[in-house]
């Protein structure tokens, strides 16, 4: 099915739930599988710890069932990612999709990243997706570790967006 990345909508400098209430209720009619919060869509970096859980909290809330949820939970730090992606979970999201650290991008290699990816993998309660956009994190997956991520049980799947489809 599909799961567009959905825009945070924001009024005054803050998220707006009347507006995204609106927005999922049309989003709703359409057939999609389910809806990915905090995304780059989602300008889920100019977010806070408490803004972005609470953003969570209310797009499961208001997404029909039998639509999906998945949440962008990817933060510079394990630790962070671990952690969100955890409260995420508590609140009701099925999946995380996980873009890579980036800050330090010159030391992202493979190593770094399968590294990364394994952790947040082992101690997810759901699903994770890995999110390449090197557009944005200047950070790209290479196939052969992606391919090596592909083998682990909670890594089910990966947003590219390179757009290279080769």
């Amino acid at each position: 099915g599909i799961f567009p990345p959905i825009p945070t909508p924001f009024v005054d400098g803050e998220v707006a739930d009347h507006k995204l209430a609106a927005n999922i209720e049309k989003w709703s009619q359409t057939g999609l599988k389910g809806l990915v919060v905090m995304g780059s869509n989602g300008e889920y970096v100019y977010l806070s710890a408490q803004e972005k859980r609470k953003l969570v909290e209310k797009t499961v809330e208001l997404t029909p069932d039998p639509m999906l949820v998945i949440a962008g939970t990817g933060c510079e730090s394990t630790k962070e990612t671990i952690e969100l992606t955890r409260d995420c979970a508590d609140r009701g999201v099925q999946a995380a999709l996980v873009v890579t650290p980036h800050y330090y991008a010159g030391k992202m290699n493979d190593a770094a990243m399968l590294a990364y990816f394994t952790a947040v993998a082992d101690q997810s309660p759901i699903p994770i997706l890995l999110y390449n956009v090197p557009k944005f994190t200047h950070v790209n997956l290479t196939y052969r570790l992606v391919s090596q991520l592909s083998n682990h049980p909670n890594i089910v799947g990966i947003k590219d967006s390179t757009g290279n489809v080769i």
